[in-house]
């Protein structure tokens, strides 16, 4: 199904279980979808099925989402633009306010719904997410993320990105998105504990203690501490999904916080 936002462009999303349950919204990690984050990945989608109305969405320019770009043809992958993209979608579909679960990139687009769109936010689960920009993911991922890179070291993430994106978006999409996705990781979000000072939305953070990307840098801790009233889950011996290593527990911790 389609949904064109309050900018005019058009948002692909599925949904599963119940009209009338109260809805849960799922946002994919980067290079991702919903369906082969929460779907393929993982059987989240179908878990939460079974208690709730589950929206499962791809975010603007990955899938079958509409591609957003400025004046200049350069791809707006904005986590706040994501945010309000997503926002528009519960409203719309008179979802609001929605309890969010975001993965990685989509934790950072959760963290962005909880505080500039508290209203949308019943309560958020903020997995391997991170609130600020530290050296390991200021060096780190323009290296790992590089298109060349990709191509050369990691061609099952090439072709599965290729499948995800270039059939909606045009031959070598994947190439931008990954720098586009380069960009906008390793500029935001950069807040403090004054930013998020006043935010009233319940969150969980989560994040595994084996995760290569966020653990170094203590992102689920940080949150948990700088969200007045968050809790924390540091699962471990799992690393950056942990709805994939732990589907059960991930379940379970999620239900009780909704």
């Amino acid at each position: 199904m389609n949904f064109e936002t309050s900018n005019g462009n058009s948002l692909y999303y599925e949904e599963f279980g119940s009209p009338d349950a109260a809805a849960v919204l799922l946002i994919h990690g980067s290079t991702l979808t919903g369906r082969q984050d929460f779907c393929v990945n993982s059987d989240l989608a179908a878990r939460l099925a079974q208690h709730y109305r589950v929206l499962v969405p791809d975010c603007r320019g990955h899938g079958a989402s509409e591609a957003v770009r400025d004046e200049h043809g350069r791809l707006n992958y904005s986590f706040a633009a994501m945010a309000q993209d997503l926002a528009d979608l519960v409203e719309g579909l008179a979802a609001s306010p929605v309890y969010v679960i975001g993965h990685s990139n989509g934790g950072n687009i959760a963290l962005y719904m909880v505080r500039h769109h508290p209203h949308a936010v019943r309560a958020a689960v903020l997995l391997a997410a991170n609130a600020y920009i530290d050296d390991h993911v200021r060096t780190r991922v323009p290296v790992s993320m590089h298109p060349d890179r990709v191509e050369r070291e990691v061609p099952d993430w090439m072709r599965e990105m290729i499948a995800l994106h270039d059939g909606a978006q045009g031959a070598g999409y994947w190439r931008e998105l990954l720098r586009a996705t380069i960009d906008e990781t390793i500029t935001n979000p950069d807040w403090t504990a004054a930013d998020l000072a006043d935010v009233r939305v319940p969150c969980l953070c989560v994040q595994g203690e084996n995760d290569r990307v966020n653990a170094s840098g203590r992102h689920a801790q940080v949150l948990a501490e700088w969200l007045p009233g968050a809790e924390l889950w540091i699962p471990a011996g799992v690393g950056h999904s942990v709805h994939y290593e732990l589907p059960d527990e991930f379940e379970q911790r999620v239900v009780e916080l909704f």
